[in-house]
């Protein structure tokens, strides 16, 4: 039998904070997402689906969401969180 052992949280360690969406834009057949850093991510909007699939109003009516954390397409029920589009995780 395996015995899980855990070990205590370092208090001083500081993890980076990755930075916050302020801004969607659509350019041709790419997505930017512009950053609190200052920051852009630029991807082929063939890497999201749903939103290569929707007309340009739905893509439009998007919405920063959890504190910019992400951003949020209510009507196509997708979301992209930045963590996804900097280190491939959700």
């Amino acid at each position: 039998m395996s015995v899980l052992r855990m070990r205590p949280v370092r208090r001083d360690l500081v993890l980076p904070r990755l930075p916050k969406v302020t801004g969607v834009r659509f350019v041709e057949d790419w997505i930017a997402f512009d950053l609190t850093n200052g920051g852009e991510l630029r991807f082929p909007l063939s890497a999201f689906p749903v939103l290569a699939a929707a007309s340009p109003e739905l893509r439009a009516e998007w919405r920063i969401w959890l504190d910019g954390e992400a951003v949020r397409w209510d009507a196509l029920d997708e979301d992209i969180s930045v963590r996804l589009l900097l280190t491939g995780e959700d």
